[in-house]
Order: C-alpha cells, then sequence, then structure tokens
C-alpha cells in the first residue's frame, strides 16, 4: 500500500468519524426531550390501565394524585371521573397497550404535539366476590390514532390534552 493510499484512507476515514460525531451529538441534544415525552405517554398509559382495573381506586384520597405527574390538572380530573364513574357501576376495564407507534412530534419551546397509532386490548369485568369476577363484555382490540398536546412545567412534560383522530373496534 503505498503512502498517498494510506493518506486517502485515513482521510476518509477520519471524515466519517467527524460525520458520524457531528451526526450523534446533535441526535444526543434532541433526544433528551423527546425520550421525556414518549416516556410521560407511556407513564400515562400505564397509571390508566393499573387504575381502571384496581378495584380500591380513589378509595383512597391520595390516589386522586397518581395522574399528577403525567397529566395536567384538567386531564386528570376527566380520567378521575370516567374512572370513578364505571367503577361507581362495579365494571373495570382490564386493558393492554400492545403496541404503541410515535408517528409525528413536534416540540416548540414548551409545547409539544405527539401523534401516535396505538393498538389496545379490553376487557371489562365485574367483582362478583373479593377474589371472583365475571366477565361484563367481550374482549375487543382497538385501534387508534391520537393526538397528544403537552407542554413542559418546572422541566417535567405533562399531557394537557388529548384528542383521539379516529377509533375502529375489532372484537376477538
Amino acid at each position: 500500500m503505498t503512502l498517498s493510499t494510506r493518506f486517502r484512507n485515513m482521510t476518509r476515514s477520519l471524515l466519517c468519524f467527524l460525520l458520524i460525531t457531528v451526526s450523534l451529538s446533535g441526535f444526543a441534544a434532541a433526544e433528551p426531550s423527546d425520550r421525556e415525552i414518549k416516556n410521560t405517554i407511556i407513564a400515562y398509559n400505564k397509571a390508566l390501565i393499573e387504575a381502571a382495573k384496581d378495584p380500591t381506586f380513589l378509595q383512597n384520597f391520595d390516589d386522586a394524585k397518581k395522574f399528577d405527574p403525567f397529566a395536567e390538572k384538567d386531564v386528570a380530573q376527566k380520567l378521575y371521573i370516567w374512572i370513578k364513574s364505571w367503577h361507581e357501576n362495579n365494571l373495570y376495564m382490564d386493558a393492554e397497550l400492545l403496541k404503541i407507534s410515535f408517528r409525528k412530534q413536534q416540540i416548540e419551546g414548551d409545547k409539544a404535539s405527539v401523534a401516535t397509532d396505538e393498538i389496545w386490548k379490553y376487557s371489562y369485568f365485574r367483582h362478583i366476590d373479593i377474589n371472583k369476577t365475571v366477565e361484563a363484555w367481550q374482549p375487543v382490540k382497538v385501534y387508534y390514532k391520537i393526538e397528544y398536546r403537552l407542554v413542559r412545567k418546572h422541566g417535567t412534560w405533562k399531557i394537557a390534552k388529548i384528542k383521539v383522530l379516529s377509533e375502529k373496534e375489532e372484537k376477538i
């Protein structure tokens, strides 16, 4: 291998290394907010899943604060009312978020908009006894397109609005 060939190969390697380093540093700088927003949405949905099937949810005053880390007061309050109304009628939801795809995300300062495609599996049950439940409705799989609006306050992203853009249900 000649000296000029080695120099050319070394120059190419150095340029590739610099290009990758610059690309990754730009990606890493934008990544924390992106990741924090996604984590907020996923954590909110996990908390919803747990609360909707828990027969003791909202019997304790502190349960009303379960969604505070993920959602603004209006969003959390609507969810509390929705869950409480089901529970007062002895209906509980056993849900599973099968898939979530983040299609589009737009961050502008302390506001963000995120579009998702979500696939959920739901079954509803009633408590008959402390250790016995009965199915209330046939299980379904639901396909959603959802838009989440988030705001960042005190360094934390919270869901400020949720809009279901489309919903398609299929019986399982």
